[in-house]
């Protein structure tokens, strides 16, 4: 299941190689990448995460960190992309070995590839996830390969759980003000969709989405809260992120693996 098309505003990105790009760049004989995803899910009281990565070689990639995130809004159309594919990488997947191992919160788990698939992902056989506590530091481990991504070893930290407290609708003409349990240090960010349907429609179009320091605190300016402030159909989803972003440096290889916690929170198989 893919999240709605919602934009992150502030993401501070690395464009890597000799050409700047959006998403991976196709190129026989450029850089390997290692880009993944981790997010918590509910199951019972704890939580649960099924990471995946894949690994590339590309002439030209864009990378996610929170360094430098400022708060800053913009308002966009919106798509509710739950259950839509996402579009192939167009670029050659490369091996980065047997496996990758995940350490968090005490325990290791592996990741592979699915044997005679055209999946380039590796990803635990767990089908109920790994069972972990959000804010745990984790430790990704590559065993490598010498015709693709080289061994590494990187270290980081899970995106901590979080509280979105109800966000009280003002009146027109006044920022909207919203308030969350905030991170433990500055290398989170904290990004809220503030989704509402146009006119007198009930399905959600627009969206005035924000990134915020993660410190529990951002509103929306007067400008750009107005239209959500006056719809009828309107709702706040929230998400905290951390990432890894890391270079190998021979053969030069980059390595990026994003953390979520999303509000609310889905729940795992």
């Amino acid at each position: 299941m893919h999240s709605p098309r919602v934009l992150l505003p502030a993401l501070v990105i690395a464009v890597v190689s000799v050409t700047a790009c959006d998403t991976i760049t196709s190129g026989v004989s450029g850089n390997p990448v290692g880009v993944g995803n981790l997010s918590a899910r509910t199951k019972g009281t704890g939580f649960t995460t099924a990471p995946q990565l894949a690994f590339y070689r590309v002439t030209g990639a864009t990378f996610v960190t929170t360094s430098g995130i400022r708060d800053t809004c913009v308002a966009a159309a919106y798509t509710d992309t739950t259950g839509t594919p996402q579009a192939p990488v167009e670029a050659p997947g490369v091996s980065a070995g047997p496996f990758v191992t995940i350490a968090m919160g005490g325990r290791t788990d592996t990741l592979r590839q699915i044997a005679g698939s055209t999946d380039v992902s590796y990803r635990s056989a767990l089908s109920g996830g790994i069972p972990f506590t959000p804010g745990d530091s984790m430790v990704v481990t590559i065993a490598g390969n010498p015709d693709g991504f080289p061994v590494g070893v990187f270290r980081g930290k899970t995106a901590e759980a979080f509280v979105l407290n109800p966000v009280v609708v003002p009146a027109v003409g006044t920022p909207v003000s919203a308030t969350w349990t905030a991170a433990s240090d500055d290398q989170s960010g904290m990004f809220l969709t503030f989704r509402y349907a146009s006119g007198a429609g009930t399905t959600f179009n627009r969206q005035v989405s924000c990134s915020f320091v993660d410190d529990g605190a951002g509103s929306v300016p007067v400008v750009l809260g107005n239209d959500w402030i006056s719809a009828s159909t309107r709702d706040v989803i929230a998400q905290r992120i951390r990432t890894i972003y890391a270079q190998v440096p021979v053969p030069l290889s980059y390595f990026n693996l994003v953390s979520s916690y999303h509000w609310p929170t889905p729940t795992s198989p």
